[in-house]
Formats: structure tokens, C-alpha cells, sequence
């Protein structure tokens, strides 16, 4: 019987295979039942609640130790070294030749380099440098580490971490904003959007080039750029809407790079760009016509005629899909 990993790759490749057209559900349904894939049943739900909990317990702790100590310096030590003995035995733990270890040593490898990371940013807070300086400085100092750590154990977890810190570093601030409120904020739309295409062009690279080597980090590279990418134009389709009138020219860069990802899915036999297209394209459509019509119509008509257009669109979307399907099957005969 294959292990987890391979049962976990199984799953992802048949449910592909299905999005793409490629066997029926008939036999996606026999695969995932052969191969016992994708399970994920209450065991390991409470599993998970169970992980979860014991490391909100694990940092809550910490912050106590910190807090009674009353010191920046003694809290940012105590970080630094609980993260440089996690990292240690999340290290250690993977490297065992039985593969005993491979889903915990992934978390307590993440758990050390984040302890880490967090003690650097505090001791350098310590030192009275300001916010943007400070992400600036701690990104340049981890975000080398751990993309060796990741690509050494192939560890997704940690490549995720290093695209974020990565975007961080390039111009998406975080603040918290009174109690329990997080904003997230790009600087430079522009220069997120440059960083976003250089992502995914490098996660496309990886996914044609080093797929077996690397595993599912392409998906990492590809699924967070075509985030900021889209979150970025649509910012700057939004902040140039009111100085520019309603056709501008963000809101044409959004809708072309919409269809362009609809396009590359289809190139590329990748529905992640396929459903980030298609969702960013609905999204800018929304936009528009909430600007244009809100204030116009009565509530009842405004989403009257939303839902209307919406049914039409579906139905012709149908309806070309049918055709398409009906000419592959006159090619194949």
C-alpha cells in the first residue's frame, strides 16, 4: 500500500483529472476508493484541534514567560532559542531513513524558523527602529534561511512562509488596528504587481521544469502571485476610478489579465489560473457595475438586474461548452 504522500499526490492528480474531462466520476470515484485517497475523517480532524491547540498553548506560554519578565531583550532571546531548538529537531526529524516523521517534522521545522523569525523582529524592535525599516531588515535576514530550509526539506510550509515574508519585503505592510482587527495593505500596487508575475512566472518554471525534484511548490509559487497580482490591479483600478472617470485604464488591465490567466489555465492544463481568472474577472464585472449603478436604481432592481445578467451569462457560458463538447466528439469520431 502506498504511503501518505503518494495516496495525498493520487487524490490531487484524480480530482485534476476529473476538472479536466479526463475520466468520468464513475472512475474518479473507483480510483479515490482503490487507492483510499484524500481521507480526511474525524480522527484526524480532532488530530488537527488537537495541533492547533497545543501551539496557541505553546505560544501563550511564551508570551506569559515574556510578559513576567519584563524585558524586550529576555523575550526576543527566549524566541531565538526556542526557535533555533525547534528548527534543530524539525531538522532532525526529517532526516530519519524511516520517513517516520514527515508531516511533524514539517510542523516543528515551521514552528522553530516563525519562533525564530519573530525573535529577530523583536530584538531588532528593541533597538527603536521604525516599522517599515524593521520589516525590512528582518525580511533581508530570514527570508535567505528559509528558502534554503525549504528547498533543502521540501517543506511547503515553509516556501509559503518565505513568499509571504517575500511580498512583505516588497511592499505589503501589516498593522493591527484596535483589538482583534488586521488590515492588510500594499504600498505599491505596482511594484506588488511586478513581484506578483515574477512569482508566477517562476512557480510556472518550477511546475514544467523541476515538478518531480520539488513536489507541490509550484502550486505555492503560482497560488500567492496570482493573489497579489489580482489584489494588486484591482487596488489600482480602484484608486484611479475616481480621478479618471469610469472607463479607465487599470480597470482594462484588470479584465486583460483575467482573461489572460483564463487563457494560460487552458494552455497550461492548470484550473488554478482558470478559477483565479475566471473569479477576478467576476470580481472586476461586480466592481463596475456596483459604481455605475448602485446609486442609480432602487436596491430590488439593482440586484434584479445583477442576477439577470449573471443567469445570462451562465446560460451562453453553457451553452458554449455544450458546442465545444459536441465538436471534440465529432474530432474524436
Amino acid at each position: 500500500m502506498a504511503n501518505r504522500a503518494v495516496r495525498e499526490q493520487l487524490a490531487k492528480d484524480v480530482g485534476q483529472w476529473l476538472t479536466d474531462g479526463l475520466i468520468p466520476a464513475n472512475t474518479h470515484a473507483l480510483l479515490r476508493e482503490r487507492y483510499d485517497a484524500g481521507s480526511f475523517g474525524i480522527a484526524q480532524t480532532i488530530k488537527s484541534f488537537g495541533i492547533a491547540g497545543g501551539m496557541i498553548a505553546f505560544f501563550g506560554l511564551l508570551g506569559l514567560v515574556a510578559a513576567v519578565s519584563h524585558s524586550e531583550v529576555f523575550a526576543a532571546f527566549l524566541l531565538m532559542a526556542t526557535g533555533c531548538g525547534l528548527t534543530a529537531l524539525g531538522i532532525r526529524l526529517s532526516m530519519d531513513k524511516l520517513a517516520r516523521y514527515t508531516s511533524s517534522s514539517n510542523s516543528v521545522l515551521m514552528l522553530g524558523v516563525v519562533c525564530a523569525a519573530l525573535g529577530i523582529g523583536l530584538a531588532f524592535h528593541g533597538m527603536d527602529i521604525a516599522n517599515n525599516s524593521l520589516i525590512l531588515i528582518t525580511g533581508g535576514l530570514v527570508l535567505a534561511p528559509v528558502l534554503v530550509l525549504a528547498y533543502r526539506y521540501a517543506n511547503t510550509f515553509l516556501l509559503i512562509l518565505a513568499l509571504i515574508i517575500f511580498f512583505h519585503w516588497v511592499g505589503s505592510w501589516s498593522s493591527m488596528l484596535g483589538r482583534s482587527t488586521y488590515e492588510l495593505a500594499i504600498q505599491d500596487p505596482r511594484l506588488m504587481s511586478l513581484a506578483a508575475l515574477a512569482v508566477i512566472a517562476l512557480g510556472v518554471y518550477h511546475e514544467r521544469s523541476f515538478r518531480n525534484q520539488t513536489g507541490r511548490f509550484f502550486m505555492a509559487y503560482e497560488t500567492l502571485g496570482l493573489v497579489y497580482l489580482n489584489l494588486s490591479l484591482l487596488i489600482l483600478s480602484l484608486e484611479f476610478q475616481r480621478s479618471w472617470g469610469p472607463e479607465t485604464v487599470w480597470t482594462w488591465v484588470l479584465f486583460a489579465a483575467a482573461i489572460a490567466q483564463i487563457v494560460a489555465g487552458a494552455r497550461l492544463h492548470n484550473p488554478l489560473f482558470t478559477g483565479f481568472g475566471v473569479t477576478i474577472f467576476a470580481v472586476n464585472v461586480f466592481t463596475r457595475y456596483f459604481e455605475s449603478c448602485w446609486r442609480r436604481f432602487h436596491t430590488g432592481t439593482f440586484f434584479f438586474l445583477g442576477g439577470l445578467g449573471l443567469f445570462a451569462a451562465g446560460f451562453a457560458c453553457e451553452v458554449v461548452l455544450r458546442q465545444m463538447q459536441r465538436q471534440a466528439a465529432r474530432a474524436n469520431t
